[in-house]
C-alpha cells in the first residue's frame, strides 16, 4: 500500500512478536497513513476518529493476543530521511534568503 513509517508492536504470552505498521502513501495530497497489519489482512478504513494508537493496540491485543508491551517506534530509513532533509531544507532556505536580499 505505502512506506512504513512506524511500527506498533506486541507480544503474546508465549512471547511471539506480532506488527502492525502505519505505511504512508505519497502520492496522495496531502499524505495519507493507513495501518497494516503484518500478520494477517487486516486493514481499516481510516474514516475515523479513532487515534491509529488505540486502533493498532486493539487489534494486536483482540485478534493475536498480542496484549503486552505495546510499543511504537519509527521505521529507521524514514527516521535518517528526516533527519538529512530538515538540515538540507534549511541550508538551501537561508540560501534562498541571502540571494534575495542581495
Amino acid at each position: 500500500m505505502g512506506t512504513p513509517v512506524r511500527h506498533f508492536t506486541a507480544t503474546t504470552e508465549e512471547g511471539q512478536v506480532f506488527t502492525v505498521n502505519i505505511e504512508r502513501d505519497f502520492r496522495y495530497d496531502p499524505y495519507r497513513d493507513f495501518l497494516v497489519c503484518t500478520h494477517c489482512d487486516w486493514s481499516p478504513s481510516l474514516l475515523t476518529t479513532r487515534r491509529l494508537l488505540d486502533m493498532a493496540g486493539e487489534h494486536l491485543a483482540s485478534a493475536h493476543g498480542a496484549g503486552r508491551g505495546l510499543g511504537q517506534h519509527d521505521n529507521e530509513s524514514f527516521r535518517k530521511a528526516r533527519l538529512i532533509m530538515l538540515p538540507v531544507v534549511a541550508v538551501l532556505l537561508i540560501g534562498l534568503l541571502i540571494f534575495l536580499n542581495s
